[in-house]
């Protein structure tokens, strides 16, 4: 059963970097005429990277890895 829950958020965590990747797109065309626009799109992708990360500990807990930020032993 964790193999299939891993799975199934692993196709979220891959539709979630496809939106971060739009909103980057998208900021950057909107440099350097709309830079609040462009901060707007910037701020969204990050938002995005936060659950992006959490995806990631979620998919480590679910393949019984643990989950140790980088850096920590």
């Amino acid at each position: 059963m964790s193999d299939e829950h891993a799975a199934e958020l692993r196709k979220i965590r891959a539709a979630f970097v496809e939106d971060r990747r739009a909103h980057i797109k998208e900021a950057v065309s909107l440099l350097p005429a709309n830079r609040h626009a462009a901060s707007q799109e910037a701020r969204e992708a990050l938002d995005l990277q936060a659950e992006i990360e959490a995806l990631d500990r979620a998919i480590a807990d679910e393949d019984d890895e643990g989950y140790l930020p980088k850096g920590v032993a």
